[in-house]
């Protein structure tokens, strides 16, 4: 069986994310998915073209596996990609 897709109810996603999506959400913001470089840039520039705004939110600690959380490297790189439609705030 699939994994769920990240956003979805059943998800496995770390509390402290879901309170950052619903704070969000309540702003018009839709998440995406969770990347890195250099495809970040590329993903901005993808949805700016189709008429959405992009905000790329750090990821928090506590969204890492126990592994990990000590990688200021990987909560440095890492972003969260929400969007919404250009103008709609």
């Amino acid at each position: 069986m699939p994994a769920p897709a990240v956003g979805a109810p059943e998800a496995d996603v770390p509390r402290v994310r879901l309170a950052r999506d619903a704070e969000l959400a309540a702003e018009g913001w839709a998440r995406r998915f969770t990347g890195g470089p250099p495809r970040l840039v590329e993903v901005r520039d993808l949805y700016e073209a189709n008429g959405q705004d992009v905000l790329m939110d750090d990821v928090l600690p506590g969204e890492l596996a126990p592994e990990c959380e000590g990688c200021t490297l990987a909560l440095s790189l890492f972003k969260v990609v929400y969007t919404r439609r250009a103008g709609s705030r």
